[in-house]
């Protein structure tokens, strides 16, 4: 058993995606009292052999193994990348140009080459920066070799296309959107990854109590045969009646063998949800219950709309679409830029002196106008078009998405209402079944009652049993699902993701 459960810690530390998961992770909903202290249940049933398994243990192995959450991770690493990138972009970009020529011209041969370092710099304004020093260095055959080295800057300012801080920064603000977005992807991955585990824990719990009722029930049709042999063999029981006990024998074998089966199918389902050897044995040790919560819609509501990744991505798509908008709309203004540039040349000899006092020696200055007027280009157009129509349409979606997170909300919130209810009515279903077996037991060993009502009674009883754990299972399910409508998942088993 030990040694079971150290094969399960280890793999729990090899694994290494980086999420940081308290050690017991307990629901808690907006309005919910806290979880029961003891919510496992004693492993005196627990086949010999298998691995005690509780929730929030196999919550932990789910994230660290899956595969899907270990390739969300990797495309963070890209995304992360493309931000930086992004916000690179006014950085200085230094680089260095060159090139190496020969030609012949009139009998002379001429070898020249270019070296020199460049600087390009732009502004959030739109601006562009750009400082170059070329150096010459010609060499013709007869003759002694001679340098030039020249210097020059040049700016170039859009006044309208290409223009502005909201053009020359919507890339950024773009590239910052898209990071939210892949955070909030990255969210809703691992709180589904949770659900789906809770709800397969769940499952392999319910299968597990289904395997107990149907032996219980099994066992208590094997005592009632033998009380009516005892009866039999007492001369008070009549042959025939015998017919029916082991009639109820032969029913609940076959329950057994269905809910073993079952049992079978729920251990494979988990153990391939959490992306272990599926030989492995495990025992879900949780008691299946649910602490009681009421939910205020309202609350939900706006709990919802803060956190619920889906609909926060929708809201982003918008702010996407509203930046691409102004962008086509100023690259349909005309191309007016203002530039202005000035260099400095001086031969070898001179190259120290003029690196000295760049600011006295000046050989050119320009300053001027560029005008680009296009017309009759419809096609300028479409793209302004396109991202209007985008613009309406993630507005649409917006919409069409706070509909369906009301309906969600206010479906879950009755849903767990009514699951709630059903859950106690369950509950007293199965404590007034108990009870009339018990009497109707002593009133057949007083001779006041027929095997058939006892064996109908063993019957309401089983089928009680499994309706209030029917019941409890689907509260508790209701009770995750409300985390994950409401986006809260990770708060509530207090996982960080450490993006």
């Amino acid at each position: 058993m030990q040694g079971g459960r150290a094969i399960l810690g280890a793999a729990l530390v090899l694994c290494a995606i980086p999420l940081a998961i308290s050690p017991a992770g307990a629901q808690q909903a907006r309005e919910r009292p806290p979880a029961r202290a003891n919510t496992t249940m004693p492993t005196a049933n627990m086949p010999e052999g298998s691995i005690p398994l509780t929730l929030p243990e196999a919550v932990f192995l789910a994230l660290r193994s899956n595969r899907a959450i270990r390739s969300q991770y990797l495309q963070r690493v890209a995304d992360r990348f493309s931000l930086r990138v992004a916000e690179a972009t006014f950085d200085p970009r230094f680089g260095v140009t060159g090139g190496v020529t020969r030609s012949r011209s009139n009998g002379v041969n001429l070898t020249q080459a270019t070296l020199g370092p460049v600087v390009n710099i732009a502004a959030p304004t739109g601006a562009q920066f750009q400082f170059g020093w070329l150096g010459v260095q010609s060499n013709t055959r007869g003759q002694s070799p001679s340098g030039q080295g020249r210097a020059t800057f040049q700016v170039i300012q859009p006044l309208l296309a290409g223009g502005g801080v909201d053009f020359a920064m919507a890339p950024v603000r773009i590239a910052r959107i898209q990071e939210e977005n892949s955070k909030l992807q990255l969210k809703a991955l691992v709180s589904d990854q949770i659900t789906q585990t809770i709800t397969s824990y769940r499952t392999l719990l319910q299968a597990q109590e289904q395997l107990r009722i149907a032996t219980e029930a099994l066992r208590r049709a094997r005592e009632l045969a033998s009380v009516n042999q005892a009866l039999f063999t007492a001369g008070r029981l009549a042959q025939v009646e015998l017919i029916q006990a082991e009639t109820s024998i032969a029913q609940q074998e076959l329950q057994l063998v269905g809910a073993r089966n079952q049992h079978e199918a729920a251990r494979l389902a988990l153990l391939t949800l959490l992306a272990v050897n599926q030989n492995q044995k495990i025992w879900a040790v949780e008691r299946p219950a649910a602490e009681s919560a009421r939910v205020n819609p309202q609350r939900a509501l706006d709990v919802a709309a803060a956190n619920q990744p889906d609909y926060l991505r929708t809201l982003l798509a918008v702010e996407i679409n509203r930046i691409n908008l102004d962008v086509a709309r100023n690259q349909r203004l005309w191309d007016v830029s203002l530039v202005a540039g000035t260099g400095w040349a001086a031969q070898r000899a001179e190259l120290a002196r003029t690196l000295g006092a760049l600011a006295e020696v000046r050989n050119d200055f320009n300053v001027g106008l560029q005008v680009n007027i296009p017309i009759g280009q419809i096609a300028r157009e479409q793209p302004e078009v396109n991202a209007t129509i985008a613009l309406r349409q993630s507005e649409l979606a917006i919409e069409q998405a706070r509909d369906r997170l009301r309906q969600a909300v206010e479906d879950i919130v009755r849903n767990i209402d009514t699951l709630r209810r059903q859950a106690e009515l369950a509950r007293r279903a199965r404590e007034l079944a108990g009870q009339q077996l018990e009497a109707e037991l002593v009133k057949l060993q007083a001779g006041r009652s027929s095997n058939f009502q006892v064996v109908s009674f063993q019957g309401s009883l089983q089928s009680a049993e499994s309706a209030e754990l029917s019941a409890v299972i689907a509260y508790a399910n209701a009770l995750t699902q409300l985390d994950q409508v409401l986006g809260t998942t990770l708060d509530t088993w207090r996982i960080s993701l450490n993006d």
